[in-house]
């Protein structure tokens, strides 16, 4: 395939827009609150549930609480409902919800859909978003849901499993050479990443004594759970390689930036590393490659579903040198999944969702 050849896939077409009664599982973490802020903006939504654990209800009090960021003036008067796992049951039964959002922690879904009977039969009928790792290997029928190489694939499903934050920033630096076969391989990865990462739960390791004023590595080489996700999704795109990853935890309360380097089958020079990822990009929404010469930063992404990538190639043109920033709450977990969920209902996949980043 040459660079010619190489053009952004054609958007996802379907009938008329459907509307959505949503359930947010897990409204308390970062990227489920995330996600109910922008359903209560979005024209197809209605914000019907936010589910939460025991604990976590006696906490939140009420959806102010749940959802500080929130004016409160847009939960009265028919607002969502604060409530367990439990209560959903009824709501689903009456036709209240017909989209689950499970923005839980790894493994947390598959344990509920387990340990409940009713939630296993409900998720067959209704529309799925799984923001954890449980499905992203395409068990129990879920897309993989990375709107910019498998759209088509989403507009068609019922089930989506959200990508990781890690993943989809490695997966879009080298998504144009991959699908060129350009990659020889390996691939290492190297990002640095926001501390809401790891979640809302209270740890040591993230707490604000011990991330101020220092990085750190974690889980380097192949041991990252990321890891086999990224090497698939690769493989998916065109170049099955092995990954190596170092990921390291700065200072930050959110964002990924990340540098991946790999090993090309034939020289190519930064200019036709430059050509070929502005011919696949040049029409996507929420991916911009920079100017040359200018590289991806962190808060120029921050808060918006915009992906920047930055491209060369080095050493003779036989090593790719590809960068992505992305906000790990947004383009790496909420924003994305409403993207998602745009296309699974037949909106404009834009919808309710800006490109524009907030850097200070």
């Amino acid at each position: 395939m040459t660079t010619d050849e190489l053009k952004a896939p054609a958007r996802a077409t379907s009938g008329p827009a459907r509307t959505a009664r949503v359930a947010v599982l897990g409204a308390a973490g970062y990227s489920g609150g995330e996600f109910a802020r922008l359903a209560l903006a979005h024209p197809g939504l209605t914000l019907d549930a936010l589910v939460v654990r025991s604990r976590e209800v006696e906490a939140a009090r009420d959806l102010a609480s749940a959802l500080p960021g929130i004016d409160p003036r847009a939960l009265r008067g028919g607002g969502p409902a604060l409530i367990e796992v439990g209560a959903l049951e009824e709501r689903i039964a009456l036709g209240g919800v017909d989209t689950l959002v499970a923005a839980l922690p790894h493994g947390v879904w598959r344990g509920l859909l387990a340990e409940h009977a009713w939630l296993a039969q409900a998720e067959r009928t209704l529309r799925v978003i799984d923001f954890s790792s449980d499905h992203r290997d395409g068990s129990a029928g879920y897309v993989y849901g990375l709107p910019e190489a498998f759209r088509e694939d989403v507009a068609a499903a019922d089930h989506v499993a959200n990508p990781g934050c890690y993943p989809t920033a490695t997966a879009l630096a080298l998504l144009p050479a991959a699908t060129l076969s350009w990659i020889r391989g390996p691939v290492t990865v190297n990002a640095l990443s926001g501390v809401t990462g790891a979640g809302r739960g209270p740890k040591l390791t993230t707490s604000f004594v011990e991330v101020e004023g220092g990085a750190s590595f974690y889980k380097v080489g192949t041991v990252h759970p990321h890891v086999a996700e990224m090497a698939r999704t690769i493989k998916r795109l065109g170049a099955a390689v092995e990954v190596a990853f170092a990921p390291q935890l700065v200072p930050m309360a959110r964002g990924i930036l990340l540098t991946a380097q790999a090993a090309l089958d034939h020289p190519v020079t930064p200019g036709e590393a430059r050509d070929a990822y502005a011919r696949r990009y040049g029409a996507e929404p929420f991916v911009r490659l920079l100017e040359e010469g200018a590289w991806p930063a962190t808060r120029a992404v921050r808060g918006s579903n915009r992906v920047d990538v930055q491209v060369t190639t080095l050493f003779g043109g036989t090593v790719l040198l590809a960068t992505a920033a992305l906000d790990n709450l947004a383009k790496g977990a909420a924003t994305q999944a409403l993207q998602n969920l745009n296309l699974m209902l037949g909106w404009p996949e834009t919808t309710g969702l800006s490109p524009h980043g907030s850097p200070w």
